[in-house]
């Protein structure tokens, strides 16, 4: 059958009445719900026609015109977009069609998919409301003793819903494995605002040094038990490389590459004798047939564990093409000189010890608050701007203080001619008024392979 005669007996079925499929969807869901408030793999048409209508909808405009006359299917393709991995998750079936809700204060919320594997949860809930255009929500995983898992990321993937729009939320663990059972809570919040009278005015600068803490009004706070169908929490797929590489005369080794359905990782040692370090490796994997798999722009990077030298990036995810063969292929890499672990500025003079490779010192003002300081960078492509320091600084006495905001990309303070080249970066020294300060650079310099490096994966 080819995508017209697809689309023909969809369209068929899209012209059956709102209640016929309405009973549909009752009874799929009743033969999911075996047990009260817990979650298993979806089976049978429901599934099937699910993951059809996902594939359709990315493929051909006229059926997603179709779609968006029936409730969530077109609303839940798009749920997805933000990663390459989880949309090709959706359309490979890989999705937990749920039904659990609770009400609160007149704030129903209610989860409705699953998208989890080893190393990750993706939760996909709704909140709906009478009253409300948008509600501020917190979300937090838990074990089912109570305690948080150690290590780990999560936290919502979107900001400021509109009020019964399809949302999500992902718990990522850096070490261990998703168990059997979790806890996942979202806390219901408005602002404590009259939005119909006029805005107070407010002191941006004041705010940029000392951020204000914002004490939400709750309104409501639902705990929902997942627990996951063993057979539905795939095993990643595992190559073990150990393959030692030469980068700009120093070694790393490619220790191995765990392919999940939700991402990919790339277990990397970087080897303490080397005079830099490793702060980024630059890659894709490419199949034999040459579709590319980047790094992830819309999450984690990159994660390291307390004091290792093996450092995990993450990617796109190969694990639903089936490739004969896979290859890393670096870039490029950006170090960090071990001899500018912390660099000098003074701040009245501008005197400065070395600095990252296309950043310069621009200014220093000092404020009743602090010192604020700018600096600008040489762009690396287009209307992008980089980390340039990490958020500790220290005094002359050695001790730490923190940078508690940034303002990343700015080009008023820069040169007409620099604005299309440069950006600006200006961050307060809160409540610190000497005169000299250490910082600790991010990165010393970039490197960029002459020609591709290859690593074989498979």
């Amino acid at each position: 059958m080819n995508r017209i005669e697809e689309y023909t007996a969809l369209q068929a079925d899209l012209e059956q009445s709102v209640p016929a499929l309405e009973e549909t969807l009752a009874r799929a869901k009743t033969r999911l719900r075996r047990r009260n408030r817990r979650i298993y793999k979806a089976a049978g048409s429901f599934a099937a026609c699910f993951a059809l209508f996902v594939v359709l909808v990315n493929f051909c405009a006229p059926v997603a015109y179709a779609c968006s006359k029936v409730p969530g299917l077109r609303e839940l393709a798009e749920a997805v977009t933000f990663s390459r991995s989880l949309t090709d998750a959706v359309k490979n079936e890989y999705v937990q069609p749920i039904s659990l809700e609770q009400t609160q204060n007149g704030i129903t919320a209610s989860v409705e998919y699953l998208i989890v594997d080893q190393k990750q949860v993706n939760v996909f809930y709704r909140l709906t409301a009478e009253g409300y255009e948008t509600l501020d929500s917190q979300v937090d995983f838990y074990q089912v003793n109570g305690e948080r898992f150690a290590s780990s990321t999560s936290g919502p993937n979107d900001y400021d819903v509109p009020v019964g729009q399809l949302q999500s939320a992902t718990l990522e663990l850096l070490e261990g494995e998703v168990p059997g059972q979790m806890q996942f809570d979202i806390g219901v919040y408005t602002r404590d605002r009259d939005y119909s009278a006029p805005p107070e005015p407010i002191d941006e600068e004041a705010q940029f040094f000392h951020p204000q803490h914002w004490e939400p009004t709750e309104l409501a706070y639902f705990t929902f038990l997942l627990e996951f169908d063993p057979t539905f929490t795939a095993k990643a797929k595992v190559y073990p490389v150990n393959q030692t590489v030469e980068l700009e005369g120093k070694q790393v080794t490619i220790q191995q590459v765990e392919v999940y359905p939700t991402h990919l990782r790339v277990l990397v040692e970087d080897h303490p004798e080397n005079t830099a370090k490793l702060q980024r490796l630059f890659f894709y994997i490419e199949t034999d047939w040459g579709m590319k798999f980047e790094t992830e722009s819309n999450g984690t990077v990159s994660f390291r564990l307390g004091d290792s030298n093996v450092t995990t990036y993450r990617a796109d995810s190969t694990y639903f093409y089936k490739a004969n063969r896979l290859r890393l292929v670096i870039t490029g890499a950006e170090w960090l000189n071990r001899d500018m672990e912390t660099t000098y500025v003074n701040l009245v003079t501008g005197e400065t010890g070395p600095l990252p490779e296309g950043v310069s010192f621009v200014a220093a003002d000092k404020k009743e608050d602090g010192w604020l300081v700018t600096f600008k960078a040489k762009e690396r492509r287009e209307a992008y701007s980089h980390q340039l320091f990490d958020m500790v600084f220290l005094d002359a006495q050695g001790q730490s203080h923190n940078i508690w905001s940034w303002s990343h990309g700015i080009r008023y303070a820069l040169p007409e001619e620099e604005r299309e080249t440069h950006f600006g970066v200006e961050f307060p020294l809160s409540d610190y008024y000497e005169d000299e300060v250490w910082l600790k650079p991010h990165y010393s310099h970039l490197w960029a392979a002459e020609s591709e490096l290859v690593v074989t994966i498979q």
